[in-house]
């Protein structure tokens, strides 16, 4: 079984893991991104950092299974163990994912065709852990003590092998461990702040010709409609991301309809998607509806891709789509079934499986397959 490390940068956080073949993590860490107290550089630092807190916890790890087993170095058995660590990240924006680099972001203002795999890549070398793990040479090589305590004894040269768009990452982790395992030609939408994207053709997440394939929540819904945050008119991000539904909840409000949500929104409180989804699910017409629209609206924005793609399965994710089964994806599936022809309209319609973890294993599965070494 192979392992490598994923890493999820997100504008506020930096999730990492250390993640089996078989989709499996541990030794997970958690760190602040710290965008703003510096630039690209400062992040990328974060980066190496969360990598290094993994490895600590990983060799923590193994030496307690060591002591449990009754085992000492010189008495380990022998291991195949690779002397290069690889690293996977998945981060936010228009990722040139063949270069490394992040041509654009919106999470990180003044980003611009910034070289994160290279930025990364020299942090991770000042990690590099040699084959004597004296303490005296800790400091010098920036390794925590722990690392030095617990007996590493193989020379490790970490190196940062893939990067894609953070929905890219999540697309992967679904195919190859979670609601995709089976299929060759997939989509998938993840429902937050934004609606991000991902394809799938025959087995291979794809770019387009200049990577920017896949961005699914900016396909137009209702033409002349709300504008949306890329400059356009009508995408269905404008429609059903976190923040367009929590203002067209407050529009139906503003106009007089009853809904327990309106003492809410009228004391100043800050609405979410969630608060939303509970009175739904409590029976408020007024939320039920706003699910109804958006689920409406993911319809018919399948129906194009369903027509133009033909996939086996569309999978759905992020926080809306924790409105459930009633909520949203019968809405969906019934905005499909009507519009669609025949065929495509066979495509399946699921939940993502990993959740929160797709991001993570997604980008140890970048590490995973990209090209050895030369």
């Amino acid at each position: 079984m192979e392992y490598s490390i994923g890493v999820d940068l997100g504008g506020t956080d930096i999730k990492a893991g250390l993640v089996s073949s078989m989709g499996d993590i541990s030794c997970r860490v958690v760190l602040p991104t710290d965008v703003d107290v510096g630039g690209p550089k400062v992040v990328a630092a974060r980066i190496a950092e969360a990598v290094r807190q993994v490895l600590v916890k990983a060799i923590s790890h193994q030496k307690e299974r060591d002591q449990q087993s009754g085992l000492t170095a010189d008495r380990r058995p022998p291991t195949a163990i690779k002397n290069e660590i690889w690293i996977g990240l998945g981060a936010p924006g228009l990722i040139i994912a063949e270069t490394g680099v992040v041509h654009f972001s919106p999470n990180f203002p003044g980003w611009t065709d910034i070289p994160l795999v290279d930025y990364v890549n020299a942090e991770l070398a000042k990690l590099h852990l040699p084959k004597s793990t004296a303490n005296d040479n800790s400091q010098t090589h920036n390794i925590d003590p722990q690392v030095s305590s617990v007996g590493l004894h193989t020379d490790y040269k970490l190196i940062l092998k893939g990067m894609d768009n953070d929905v890219n990452a999540m697309t992967l982790g679904e195919l190859r461990h979670g609601a995709g395992v089976g299929y060759k030609n997939v989509v998938a939408f993840t429902l937050g702040t934004g609606v991000g994207g991902g394809v799938v053709i025959d087995g291979r997440v794809y770019h387009g010709s200049q990577n920017t394939a896949g961005e699914l929540g900016h396909t137009v819904v209702e033409p002349d409609g709300r504008y949306c945050g890329c400059g356009n008119q009508g995408c269905l991000e404008a429609y059903a991301g976190a923040k367009n539904i929590v203002e067209r909840t407050q529009e139906k409000v503003q106009t007089g309809r009853s809904t327990v949500l309106a003492k809410a929104i009228k004391s100043g409180q800050t609405l979410t998607p969630r608060q939303i989804a509970e009175a739904a699910h409590a029976g408020d017409k007024v939320a039920r509806e706003i699910f109804a629209e958006t689920g409406r609206y993911i319809g018919i924005a399948l129906t194009s891709i369903a027509h133009i793609l033909n996939p086996q399965l569309a999978i759905i994710g992020g926080g809306i789509a924790e409105a459930g089964e009633t909520l949203l994806f019968e809405p969906i599936r019934t905005e499909l079934a009507k519009r669609a022809m025949d065929i495509p309209a066979r495509m399946k319609i699921v939940k993502a499986y990993l959740g929160n973890d797709a991001g993570i294993v997604g980008a140890a599965m970048l590490a995973l397959e990209s090209e050895p070494t030369l």
